[in-house]
Order: structure tokens, then sequence, then C-alpha cells
């Protein structure tokens, strides 16, 4: 059994997945603050397994956000959630105007 949570752990590090701890660790929270956060769906893991959520390194960037957003600004949860999903939305728009731009743009 001990094989299979060494493997487990090699596979996880291979594909940079950060359990919950880890994460708390990267971001420079406690692991109750992060586990509060997946609770009020404002991080959501790439991966389940058994009782173990994993996720990508990138969640580390947005628990960042969300404590400047507690701390700094004082905004509950349902505020934080709003804020990132537009966040998200207008991070995305961008993304495709300047798609679209590069494809308008005259080829010399």
């Amino acid at each position: 059994m001990a094989g299979n949570g060494y493997a487990m752990v090699l596979w996880r590090t291979e594909h940079g997945l950060l359990t919950v701890e880890d994460l708390a660790s990267a971001a420079g929270l406690n692991s109750d603050a992060v586990e509060t956060f997946l609770r009020f769906g404002l991080i959501e893991p790439c991966l389940q397994t058994g009782s173990c959520p994993l996720f990508q390194g990138s969640s580390v960037e947005r628990l960042q956000r969300i404590q400047r957003l507690r701390q700094d600004l004082g905004v509950n949860f349902a505020g934080v959630a709003v804020i990132l999903e537009m966040a998200e939305r207008i991070e995305n728009l961008q993304a495709e105007l300047e798609f679209l731009r590069g494809r308008l743009e005259p080829v010399d």
C-alpha cells in the first residue's frame, strides 16, 4: 500500500498538481482557508482522487487574488465569486480580441 502512495506522489509531482496543503503553502495560507474557499466554490480542483482534491499551479495565483479581495478590499465570498468571474470573462474577451485583430492585419 505504501508503494501506491509513493506512486501517487510521483504522478502528482510529474503533472504539477498540488494538494490542499501544497496549495496553501504555496499561497502563504493555512489549509483551513483553502478548504473554506473550496467549499464556497472560489477554487475548483482539476482532479479528485478519493477525498484528496488536486489543483493546478495556476490556483496559487487565484488564491492570492482571493486573499487580496478579502483582506485589502473587505469583499465577501459572494462578491469575490462575481469579481473573479467577471475578471475571467474580461481576460477571455481580451484574448479573443487580440486573436481577431491578428487575423485582420494585412500580411506583407
